[in-house]
């Protein structure tokens, strides 16, 4: 297979993922599906344990920047019970010592070695067991091996060789078995992604695919439209030029990392380790009573108001200003609690002689009249002492 069909498997998935031909290396995401932290050109992610790959690999290639915070956060980064990854995915002294990591050679090789070791190779290495040599066919299993969850749907495939027409050539026989597997695993692919709802969201996935083999472009020839971003030659030639590949009839060994080491094109300024420290607390800062500036005279200096008197003057002002208007109001309160108690205990009288006329008028039985009376007496009795307590309380308050 050759290197530019590796390099647009590649790329398309790194649109899928990023929206870009290739992603950038300091890139940091964390979406609404579980996965916890996305980072760098292939996002990888915390529940699918290539982010542990990652800067397992940034590590052993001696990478100094975040050194501490990323070997501190290993071990959790390779556990992948959901609460652990809930936790990381709000850490944001990972993220910041991820990004820091991007600029250094040691991390972008890192990056590149386990795209290559965890997913490109993977898809090659299934292609060529299953005989199949198509570009379009390299980047569906690049896809969903990526993705996740390739060997699910692989092996609910039922096609075979034997149930594919025999007609044409041994040749043709091969590739219309590759063609009809393919076909067969991405509508099996598709469903499985709309049956989950978190999910279905992704199956611009496996609709890109299948829209190309609908259009017959097995070749994937360029330029494509993959998900609103249009491919094009260029951006395979400037990945070519950055992975260290030579776009041409090279052994389909995936691309050679090693010269990285001696790529001026990867190579940054060497920075200092970042260190990532808690943030400390502000020291409160103290206002001198009395400080100088040069005066137009020359050297003599020229005294300033004190600030800090000037603004415990207005602060006391303010004080007294709303002591003032808290008295009114307290006031306001006591005197409207007192009225209300008086015309509770008014009203209520008004009101239980009105009913004792009301109902020797209309001859209400002696048994209906007393439990009436009882009970408006008991309601008044009631709103009185919760006047009076309430009074009570504001007093103690103000006192």
């Amino acid at each position: 297979m050759k290197q530019k069909d590796l390099l647009k498997a590649l790329a398309i998935v790194n649109i899928f993922e990023t929206g870009k031909p290739f992603g950038e290396f300091a890139t940091i995401a964390v979406l609404n599906d579980g996965a916890g932290i996305s980072y760098g050109i292939s996002q990888f992610t915390h529940r699918s344990g290539s982010l542990a790959a990652v800067i397992e690999r940034y590590l052993e290639l001696d990478g100094t920047v975040g050194r501490h915070v990323l070997e501190n956060a290993l071990p959790n980064l390779c556990r992948k019970e959901p609460v652990v990854i809930r936790a990381y995915a709000k850490d944001e002294r990972i993220k910041k010592a991820l990004r820091a990591a991007a600029v250094t050679r040691e991390m972008r090789v890192a990056q590149l070695q386990i795209v290559f070791e965890r997913y490109l190779k993977a898809a090659i290495g299934e292609c060529e067991r299953s005989g199949f040599g198509l570009p379009l066919s390299l980047a569906v299993i690049y896809d969903s091996i990526t993705h996740g969850s390739y060997e699910r749907i692989r092996d609910r495939v039922r096609v075979t060789a034997s149930a594919v027409s025999q007609a044409g050539t041994p040749k043709g026989v091969t590739l219309t078995f590759e063609k009809t597997w393919i076909t067969e695993y991405l509508r099996s692919r598709d469903r499985w992604l709309a049956s989950i709802p978190r999910l279905n969201a992704t199956r611009y996935r496996t609709r890109f695919f299948l829209n190309q083999i609908m259009l017959g472009s097995w070749e994937l020839k360029l330029p494509l439209n993959v998900n609103g971003f249009w491919l094009r030659d260029e951006h395979i030639e400037n990945l070519s030029k950055f992975a260290d590949v030579t776009i041409g009839p090279e052994p389909a060994a995936g691309p050679d990392f090693e010269p990285h080491k001696q790529n001026s094109n990867l190579e940054q300024p060497r920075s200092s380790p970042i260190v990532l420290t808690p943030i400390p607390q502000a020291r409160p800062q103290v206002l001198s009573p009395r400080f100088s500036v040069p005066s137009e005279r020359g050297n003599a200096e020229a005294e300033t108001p004190n600030f800090a008197q000037e603004i415990g003057e207005h602060i006391g002002r303010a004080a007294r200003t709303f002591d003032r208007v808290d008295a009114i109001v307290t006031g306001v309160a006591y005197r409207t609690d007192r009225v209300k108690s008086l015309w509770t205990t008014v009203i209520g009288t008004i009101w239980q002689a009105a009913w004792a006329v009301f109902g020797f008028l209309v001859g209400l039985p002696r048994e209906v009249w007393f439990v009436v009376a009882v009970a408006a007496a008991a309601l008044m009795l009631f709103y009185l002492y919760r006047q009076i307590t309430l009074g009570r309380i504001r007093e103690h308050i103000k006192s």
